[in-house]
């Protein structure tokens, strides 16, 4: 059965309680009263029982609600407590006044008990109609319970007046041998309505929250409606509806007392079991969490010591928890006022860097969150190496010798004495790199390093720069040590270095740095260095050479240079001027050469030989030469729609131009876009030039040799050239080179090259052309010999596009000139 009374839930049973309760009185209201054993001669000593049972339930009510567990009281149980105070003396009152008991303030009388009965049944009803409407969240404090308390003693107070002094001489309630008065059933009555309004209100209220106490309070009510009619019907005060009515106020005041007993004791008591499981889940999350913590966490009570840490701790710390318990924090972690980076100590060992974060929890325990930095401290000594050293060779680099060269000059000048920076570059370590790898490469850099320290002193730095050049400071120095210094380093390269079994020689060169009396930091000094390695370089390997303000200013000037060289075909500032070609025979123009000039707006004109190696130099040679090419052959087709006799102009190519693929392409795109016929354009090309790769520039020369246009060979007789390859290229100019031409008549030797020179065009059928003829005899010399063409100042200088106009409309005075 108890199984069964478990399964059935506490709403199903308080509906089939009340639901048998109303048929049992609907049975009783037919008139099947008489039915009930019961003897008239029992009713004292039942109603007495019941009557101090109700008291005692109603005292129970009070003294759980007010004794309930938690600091704040609900409303209701705030309402409802005090109340039932008031009713069980209010019941007390009635007990003491019916029939057969001593009584209250006088003789016992049936009116005198209905009067308390109906009293206790009002407060009762009224107190129940207001907790349906009272709010279930609210709590009150203790000035409130006290006023509620003082209110139920009044209103219990205040009711013994009324009952015992009768001052609103109220009419009958009951006259022996007739019953009940009408005014005793109307006040039934109205008790029946607010037992039973509260009762609709207090279901309604818990079919929506789902409360036990809202259930038991309308139990309560419902049943207290339904013991009301019972003391509607009696006509005797000891006959069975009045004994059932009085068991119905029992069973209303056990519901009240369940709900006050849930509202008060055992919701409480239920948060408070929720309470400490959550407690209980959340500490052994924060056990869980902590012994998950990637850093140590130690827990610390207001007096300052350890009470618990986590695994991670104990590892860091090197100690057991059980150790720990009770230790002074500051014996692992030094006190820093907060948040703080800072060496902690292990128990037993060394101090590490950790980073300690601390918090306050409210309770005025400390939490102590403790990272271990040795890791992140051993990386950053690992980044900074890596940032500030070589990886290679283990030097220091740019960055880290220029931070120690400022300390250096700082040393230097405090002292009064001078520093040199002397920079060291390896020549055509390139080919090392593509003829050994790069492995081979980086083990002559190695070597490099064992020897060039090897001849420092102590307290000289040496660092690489990067790839082939290193930089060493020499901090006791002056020019006679410096120049001694790069002697010896160079000396080091001249020993073959051994890559893979074979014998390689290195030479370098060395620029070097004297610190100078006026302002100067590491940057600028390094720099200073630099400029003189390259000038040292320029001078041909095993070299050094000492940094001088000339240096500077030239390498500014070419900086400039290149800067406003950049912008000069943008800006159209580049302009061609023509020399002629004389045929020595008949003394005709034949052609011109076309030479480019830079036409500055603020320089002026400047020499080809400032900006053409500058131009090859920076690449800016492959644009220029295009526009000299384009230019040439608007120019030479202009002449052509004009009328003037008929011209070859002769375009210069620089080496860079020539092995770059596509040349005809380039060349024959030029000629359709001036629609000049390919027979009046030549192409000149340097010897030295061909003779780099013969086999490519065969194919190059015959590439454009099919387009049609004429090719000769540039100063010819400087270089190298190989009469077999030179048969080889369909070429048709050999122009002679002006350093044989300028001493021809005065040097046998000159005389001699020329005539050679002379003498194999013809036999290879190329017209031979002299360049830089400046006088009458050297005219006559190559006249003689049998010499085509001559070009130079002796005709005529280069001139502008104008000019040559005008010499093409005077034949005569061509002609005149030569003669």
């Amino acid at each position: 059965m108890r199984r069964l009374a478990r399964r059935v839930s506490s709403p199903v049973r308080l509906v089939v309680l009340t639901a048998a309760l109303a048929v049992f009185m609907a049975w009783l209201a037919l008139g099947h009263a008489a039915a009930l054993p019961w003897d008239p001669r029992w009713y004292l000593s039942a109603h007495t029982a019941m009557e101090v049972f109700s008291v005692v339930v109603a005292m129970l009510v009070f003294s759980t609600g007010w004794h309930g567990i938690g600091r704040g009281m609900p409303v209701r149980v705030a309402l409802l407590s005090p109340a039932a105070l008031a009713v069980g003396l209010l019941d007390i009152g009635h007990l003491m006044s019916v029939d057969g008991m001593p009584g209250v303030a006088g003789p016992s009388s049936m009116g005198r008990g209905i009067e308390f009965w109906l009293l206790a049944r009002a407060v009762s009803a009224f107190a129940l109609l207001v907790a349906a409407f009272a709010p279930r969240e609210r709590v009150v404090g203790r000035r409130v319970r006290g006023w509620a308390l003082t209110g139920a003693l009044g209103i219990a107070a205040f009711g013994f007046w009324i009952a015992v002094a009768d001052p609103l001489r109220l009419p009958a309630t009951f006259v022996p041998g007739a019953g009940l008065t009408r005014f005793k059933i109307g006040c039934e009555i109205v008790l029946i309505g607010l037992n039973g309004l509260a009762a609709l209100f207090l279901l309604r209220r818990a079919l929506v929250t789902g409360l036990r106490t809202d259930r038991y309070l309308a139990a309560a009510s419902a049943v207290m409606a339904l013991g009301g009619i019972c003391f509607t019907l009696y006509t005797r005060p000891d006959d069975a509806m009045s004994l059932v009515g009085h068991v119905y106020k029992v069973i209303a005041y056990l519901c009240v007392h369940r709900a006050i007993w849930v509202a008060a004791v055992q919701a409480p008591y239920l948060r408070l079991q929720r309470s400490e499981r959550s407690l209980a889940e959340s500490e052994a999350s924060f056990r869980s969490l902590m012994e998950c913590a990637p850093d140590a966490i130690l827990l610390v009570g207001v007096e300052g010591r350890i009470t618990m840490l986590n695994a991670c701790a104990e590892n860091l710390f090197g100690v057991a928890r059980e150790t720990a318990a009770g230790l002074p924090l500051d014996v692992l972690v030094p006190d820093a006022g907060g948040d703080a980076e800072l060496d902690c100590r292990r128990l037993y060992g060394p101090a590490f860097p950790a980073e300690v974060r601390r918090a306050t929890m409210p309770s005025g325990q400390q939490v102590a969150v403790v990272r271990d930095l040795s890791e992140r401290r051993r990386l950053e000594r690992t980044l900074v190496e890596q940032l500030t050293h070589d990886a290679l060779t283990g030097l220091p680099n740019r960055n880290r010798i220029i931070e120690t060269l400022g300390e250096a000059i700082a040393g230097a000048r405090q002292q009064g004495r001078t520093l040199a920076v002397l920079v060291f570059d390896l020549h055509e370590f390139r080919k090392i790199n593509s003829g050994y790898g790069y492995s081979g490469g980086d083990d002559v850099l190695r070597e490099c390093v064992v020897r060039l320290s090897g001849l420092l002193l102590p307290g000289d730095m040496l660092a690489r720069q990067g790839g082939n050049e290193f930089i060493v400071v020499q901090k006791q120095s002056g020019e006679a040590a410096a120049a001694a210094l790069a002697a010896r380093l160079l000396d080091a390269m001249r020993e073959p270095f051994l890559i893979g079994g074979q014998r390689v020689f290195l030479s370098a060169s060395v620029g070097i740095a004297l610190l100078p009396d006026g302002d100067c930091g590491a940057q600028e000094l390094l720099q200073r260095a630099q400029v003189a390695m390259a000038a040292a370089r320029a001078d041909g390997p095993a070299r050094h050479c000492f940094h001088t303000d000339a240096m500077a200013q030239a390498l500014r000037e070419r900086v400039d240079m290149e800067a406003l060289l950049r912008h000069a075909i943008e800006r159209n500032q580049f302009a061609l001027q023509y020399q002629p070609r004389v045929d020595l025979a008949s003394g005709a123009v034949l052609g011109v050469e076309a030479l480019v000039r830079w036409r500055h707006p603020v320089l002026g004109l400047v020499p080809p030989a400032r900006f053409i190696p500058l131009a090859e130099e920076t690449g800016l040679i492959d644009e220029l030469d295009m526009w000299v090419l384009d230019e040439a052959c608007a120019r030479a087709a202009a002449w052509r729609a004009q009328g003037l006799p008929a011209l070859r102009v002769s375009v210069n190519l620089s080496a860079r131009q020539f092995q770059q693929a596509g040349l005809a392409g380039r060349v024959r795109a030029a000629l359709e876009r001036s629609s000049l016929p390919p027979a009046c354009l030549e192409i000149e090309i340097t010897e030295s030039t061909v003779m780099r790769d013969t086999d490519e520039a065969t194919s190059v020369l015959r590439s454009l040799k099919a387009l049609g246009v004429a090719l000769s060979i540039d100063d010819f007789g400087t270089g190298y050239s190989s009469l077999s390859y030179l048969k080889r290229f369909p070429i048709d100019v050999l122009k002679i080179d002006r350093s044989f031409v300028s001493d021809v008549t005065a040097d046998p030797n000159d005389a001699a090259i020329a005539c050679a020179i002379i003498a194999l065009a013809h036999t290879l059928n190329l017209e031979a052309v002299a360049e830089g003829v400046e006088t009458a005899e050297q005219a006559a010399f190559l006249r003689e010999n049998g010499c085509d063409e001559i070009q130079g100042y002796y005709f005529s200088p280069p001139a502008w596009p104008e000019q040559i106009e005008q010499m093409l409309r005077a034949p005569a005075a061509q002609d005149a000139a030569v003669d």
